[in-house]
């Protein structure tokens, strides 16, 4: 990935030496700093020096129809309430480092829009495994956030995905403020770069997954399109070195979750081990297989079943292979219910290498 060149304008030298020698030494792989006390030739040296990004302190005068097109300009405002300042974009400047370069990529991101493609140095491409519901209430979303913080912990550079309508992420931290909305708006629109924006909204827990907070409305996810979700789930298994993609997705019959069904690596299905549990389970499977004969596709050989809240295996019968049991955790915290299962064994038969 190239440099981004970034302008800082701040009147106070304290300050700009510090964000300076900060953004220095922890992105040095990734920005080249410029900075300046005075706005005098501003746009003269933005295109002297190709600066990608310039952000300018609000008590600074700057013409900004004078600054090249090819530089995307923002203000550095005190306060993080502030959404734009002349009808520009701004900057908090008195938050974390990691905030802040988050917002640069954002803003590079809509200037650079699709101009430039990045690569991934590795040729290895993320393994995706989708966990679904067997029944209701099985608990597909806990199990799935589960193993995605084992295989961080075991070192695998694994992202998390919600993609449910009414979904929540259980997991907490991490530098950004953006969402999942912003992921379907990189991919729908033209006007950014896929890449920098993905990256500027993704965050990471304390375990070490990363993952993208949920939408800001239940409807963004339900209005995007299958051919949409395949182009960003291009994106994130080539270009980003993730090693595992764990997705958690409803179990409803429509275009893109049969996209899923076909393009994931493995399926889980998730299931209690009651009678009405049982019932739901084979129906669903019959509609995997339905799915898996209209379409000519292998489906059915990558599913595999993890009953959860369950003590014995074999109160069950199923023509699907089993992965997995999970007994019954009394236990009511959804984070603590991940840490507990992630460092049981019901994951042993998943494979994670």
């Amino acid at each position: 990935m190239i440099k981004i060149k970034l302008g800082l304008v701040d009147a106070d030298p304290v300050y700009l030496n510090r964000i300076t020698e900060l953004f220095t030494r922890k992105y040095q792989e990734q920005i080249e700093v410029y900075s300046f006390t005075d706005a005098k030739n501003i746009p003269q040296i933005v295109r002297e020096k190709r600066i990608n990004v310039l952000i300018a302190s609000q008590d600074i005068m700057i013409d900004t129809q004078q600054i090249a097109d090819f530089c995307m300009f923002a203000y550095f405002v005190d306060y993080n309430t502030i959404e734009t300042y002349n009808k520009k974009r701004v900057v908090c400047k008195y938050q974390k480092a990691d905030l802040i370069y988050k917002q640069i990529l954002g803003l590079y991101s809509e200037k650079l829009a699709d101009k430039v493609k990045y690569k991934n140095s590795s040729d290895k491409k993320a393994r995706l495994l989708l966990f679904v519901s067997g029944c209701d209430g099985a608990g597909a979303t806990t199990t799935a956030a589960a193993y995605a913080t084992r295989l961080a912990l075991k070192g695998k550079k694994t992202l998390f995905l919600n993609l449910k309508q009414f979904g929540s992420v259980p997991f907490t931290g991490g530098a950004g403020d953006g969402s999942f909305t912003n992921a379907i708006f990189a991919v729908k629109s033209k006007k950014v770069n896929m890449t920098l924006k993905l990256e500027s909204v993704v965050k990471q827990s304390q375990q070490g997954v990363y993952f993208y907070e949920s939408c800001k409305s239940s409807l963004d996810y339900a209005e995007m399109k299958a051919d949409e979700l395949e182009c960003l789930l291009d994106e994130m298994k080539t270009n980003f070195g993730y090693e595992y993609i764990v997705l958690v997705d409803d179990f409803y019959m429509c275009e893109k979750f049969m996209f899923l069904l076909k393009y994931v690596t493995g399926i889980i299905m998730v299931s209690d081990s009651v009678r009405t549990s049982q019932i739901q389970l084979k129906k669903r499977y019959e509609a995997i297989n339905s799915v898996e004969k209209r379409t000519k596709t292998s489906i059915s050989d990558k599913v595999g079943l993890l009953l959860n809240k369950t003590t014995s295996r074999n109160c069950f019968r199923t023509d699907i292979a089993l992965v997995g049991v999970q007994p019954k955790l009394k236990i009511n915290s959804q984070s603590e219910l991940v840490k507990v299962i992630s460092e049981s064994d019901v994951f042993d038969k998943i494979c994670a290498g």
